[in-house]
């Protein structure tokens, strides 16, 4: 995005060949270009007036000297008062810079870390701009209360949300992770809330947003709800317009894949000419996909899948539980998947080519940095518990025995199994209870530890968005490293070969029922005591940068989907 528009038309008229003398000019335009080294660049900024810098620095992520340009602009004074040429500088210099960075995310030009390195020069901007600004009480664009719904413990989506609507003139009230329905009315009465915003990053807490719909039109309040997510998508949005009464939620339900889309939805609905067409719009899209919407023949579950368990044989002294209070972090960091980790936890999906080469460069060296300071401050603590037991299944269901007395059921896992295709449960994985013979499962549950989630919530309360989000990433995946390095010990113990067998975690399409958390924890108990961890109210993993997995040995097992996703579901 930073490349001259001019060259990259003589690059684009060259790839794509636009035009017979495309190569020419590209050959006169480069052949007297030298590299330059970044302390001999000239100063970007110089010549440009001190609002063209400002526009530029947000533009382009950079924080330094924005409070002398701000002064500059102010004693210029080329309004009567400095309230209103602050009022001017923010309506037609830094709203308009957010904008572009917003257009620039939507069209694929910015991954979300520069993103949130524009939102903190933004911050940094406005905070000193605020000292002009003649203090008037209720002077807003509109009140929105923001929440991550309950059961879910992700806010990363939510908390760029917050940073984006306040940057751009909204009262916003941030109630946090986890919030229960009833909070989330209960506060947005109170403060007679412009809009409600929901974020939800798992399916299964996705069914919170209908709830409180439905809940908001049983009441009668007339306050809009936007809702965005990973969870969810577009056709959500429409479907869960319509309550159980069989309504339209008449004051609207509005998809944002983004914050900026957020932003431009917040803008409509506060502006009495375009909000009746929003309406309209939504209204009629929903319309359109309840009209599709057609009765689902059921779907026959009780055939099974051809796959032949290959039962396990163990000693017993294999069996039991076993705590590992530590990993050399060293070690465990060398099971890190930088692939995901730069695309999906660091933000760079989209990118490829020249870009990509660029920006994995700077990764690498952010990669390289964050390890070192990690194991010299120890803030990521890998520590793991896991357990070898004796199973059989029967029908959808595993039965896991207690080792020490085949006779006891110390609990038993029902999977769902898939309507179509091959009708594969893990359950068939498994020597069954009519075979008379005993198979072997095995369970685990890693976390890098509590310190992790507080340095991530330091780094966001002040305002440090950009290294919080790598922070994030870096923890999550290092959880999953640590997941990594478990397994194949495992592995060795169950005296498998390397890579065979899979590793399912709850809350996917094999696994869905997050609740199983709960028979995991009990399977092993010293998860609560020795590694600090815990589950919330709603069966999530605490602290977040934690994993639990049931590690199945079958040499056919894969990973696959259980019937139409669970966003379907909720939408039919």
């Amino acid at each position: 995005a930073d490349i001259p528009a001019e060259e990259k038309e003589l690059c684009e008229d060259l790839i794509f060949n636009r035009r017979a003398d495309a190569l020419q000019l590209f050959i006169e335009h480069f052949e007297n270009v030298t590299p330059t080294s970044e302390s001999t660049l000239v100063d970007p900024t110089e010549g440009m007036t001190p609002e063209q810098r400002l526009h530029w620095k947000i533009v382009h992520r950079h924080k330094e000297g924005v409070e002398a340009d701000i002064d500059e602009v102010i004693n210029r004074g080329d309004f009567p008062t400095k309230h209103e040429t602050a009022v001017h500088t923010l309506n037609n210099v830094l709203l308009p810079a957010m904008k572009e960075v917003g257009d620039k995310f939507g069209a694929g030009e910015l991954i979300l870390p520069f993103v949130l390195q524009s939102a903190e020069a933004m911050k940094k901007t406005v905070a000193h701009l605020e000292n002009y600004l003649e203090k008037m009480e209720g002077v807003t664009k509109g009140t929105v209360v923001i929440a991550t719904v309950y059961g879910d413990v992700h806010d990363i989506g939510k908390n760029l949300v917050k940073t984006i609507l306040a940057n751009n003139g909204y009262t916003v009230i941030d109630l946090g992770k986890q919030v229960p329905a009833e909070t989330i009315i209960t506060k947005a009465v109170e403060v007679n809330a412009t809009a409600i915003g929901l974020s939800a990053l798992l399916v299964s807490t996705s069914k919170q947003m209908p709830l409180i719909i439905n809940e908001l039109h049983r009441r009668g309040h007339k306050i809009p709800v936007l809702v965005g997510g990973a969870a969810i998508n577009r056709r959500f949005g429409r479907r869960i317009l319509q309550t159980e009464s069989g309504d339209f939620y008449e004051p609207g339900v509005f998809y944002c894949k983004d914050a900026f889309e957020g932003l431009e939805t917040m803008d409509r609905l506060i502006d009495s000419d375009r909000k009746p067409a929003l309406l309209e719009q939504v209204r009629k899209e929903a319309d359109m996909e309840l009209g599709r919407a057609t009765p689902h023949a059921p779907r026959n579950t009780n055939q099974r899948s051809t796959i032949q368990p290959a039962p396990l044989n163990l000693p017993p002294s294999k069996f039991g539980m076993r705590v590992v209070k530590y990993m050399p972090l060293e070690m465990v960091l060398q099971h890190l998947n930088i692939n995901e980790l730069y695309r999906l936890s660091w933000g760079a999906k989209n990118t490829h080519g020249d870009e990509w080469t660029k920006l994995k460069a700077e990764f690498d060296a952010r990669l390289d940095k964050m390890k070192r300071e990690a194991i010299h401050e120890k803030w990521l603590a890998p520590k793991a518990v896991y357990g070898l037991f004796p199973c059989q299944a029967e029908g959808d269901d595993l039965i896991v025995y207690n080792p020490e007395n085949l006779d006891e059921v110390l609990t038993r896992f029902s999977f769902p199994r898939q309507p179509y295709d091959e009708h594969l449960a893990l359950s068939d994985y498994y020597a069954s209870v009519e075979s008379g013979q005993m198979d072997v499962v095995a369970f685990q549950i890693v976390t890098v530890g509590q310190e992790a989630s507080e340095r991530f919530d330091k780094l966001q309360s002040a305002h440090d968005y950009t290294e919080a989000y790598f922070t994030h990433g870096f923890g999550v995946q290092t959880a999953e490293a640590t997941a990594n390095y478990l397994h194949e010990h495992i592995r060795r113990e169950m005296g498998i070969p390397e890579n065979q067998g899979k590793r399912y975690s709850w809350g996917y399409p094999a696994i869905p029922e997050l609740e199983d958390h709960k028979k995991v924890f009990e399977l092993l108990p010293a998860v609560t005591t020795d590694l600090g961890m815990s589950l919330s109210t709603a069966y999530q993993l605490l602290p977040e940068q934690s994993t639990a997995a049931i590690i199945v040995h079958h040499k056919d097992a894969k990973y696959y989907s259980v019937g139409e996703s669970r966003v379907e579901q909720l939408m039919r």
